[in-house]
């Protein structure tokens, strides 16, 4: 991977930074609080992105005996909040789209101590008897908080003093968003055009087996603890979609290490039509419940 990269290096953490800004800009008080009045589904989500996606990340590396630059950028995409388009595909298939919004900002808030705690672990664990290497809690931590929480919070801070203003941008940002993602992608891969089926050959298959357990298992945990479609639905998109900007900014920027980009590119490649299956099963979900609910209508 090629550390000197401006699209990777500057570009994508100027894109996490505006739209951590924009997701804090749809935040209000009223509908954190009617999530909260149902804090299952906050609680079960929380612990399933911030627990079982780096956990299952280090069993998958363990069990498939990755070498170590595999194994720590594995952990790296699960340990990164999920990505934004987790919303937008959230609300697209008819789920909870508000719970996913809180689910992402909880997890760009909690990222300055769980990606730094889970990563150094990661380097510590493969390092394999060569140089650990460490990513910097302190300044790592105020990092991951300029272009994670701090975004967040002053669009929550816009929201509450000036709404009109805050409606303007995350109108702005949603449509912009949704455009630039698939351009910066294509940046990226292009950037990177010697490298995506390297990634894809070494890591490509590591990477979809997380995407696809994890989003697996948040399903079934989703349902044992009793929440509805629409939550199951983002809780699941919430562990399947991960911010791979984040992931380059940390691998890039802050350990300097390009070889540990690899599963997060393959990551970002290989998710979104896992997240398109999950649109088409809840859309059609949600379409059964609406000609069931027609029905019973009908028959009072």
């Amino acid at each position: 991977m090629t550390l000197h990269n401006p699209v990777t290096q500057v570009v994508l953490p100027l894109f996490v930074i505006a739209v951590m800004f924009a997701l804090g800009t749809t935040l209000t008080r009223e509908d954190l609080t009617r999530v909260l009045r149902r804090p299952r589904g906050f609680v079960v989500g929380v612990l399933t992105h911030a627990l079982l996606l780096p956990l299952l990340a280090f069993a998958l590396a363990l069990g498939l005996g990755l070498p170590k630059a595999l194994a720590v950028g594995l952990v790296l995409i699960a340990s990164c909040p999920a990505a934004a388009p987790a919303n937008l595909f959230t609300h697209v298939a008819r789920g909870d789209t508000m719970l996913c919004v809180c689910l992402t900002a909880a997890a760009s808030l909690t990222s300055v101590v769980t990606v730094p705690l889970f990563v150094n672990a990661a380097l510590h664990l493969f390092s394999e008897g060569q140089g650990a290497g460490r990513l910097p809690v302190l300044s790592s931590s105020l990092a991951l908080f300029v272009v994670s929480t701090l975004p967040v919070a002053a669009g929550m801070l816009l929201r509450r003093r000036r709404p009109a203003a805050a409606r303007a941008v995350e109108a702005r940002m949603g449509a912009v968003g949704l455009a630039a993602i698939p351009v910066l992608v294509a940046a990226v891969v292009w950037t990177e055009k010697d490298n995506v089926l390297s990634a894809l050959a070494r890591a490509g298959g590591p990477a979809l087996l997380l995407n696809v357990v994890a989003i697996s298992l948040a399903g079934g945990i989703a349902a044992l603890a009793g929440l509805d479609r629409g939550q199951r639905i983002a809780v699941m998109l919430e562990c399947g979609l991960q911010n791979f900007a984040m992931a380059a900014f940390v691998a890039l920027t802050l350990l300097s290490d390009a070889s540990l980009l690899l599963p997060p590119l393959a990551y970002g490649l290989l998710c979104f039509p896992s997240a398109g299956l999950i649109v088409v099963l809840g859309r059609r979900a949600a379409e059964k419940e609406a000609a069931r609910t027609q029905r019973e209508v009908r028959r009072a």
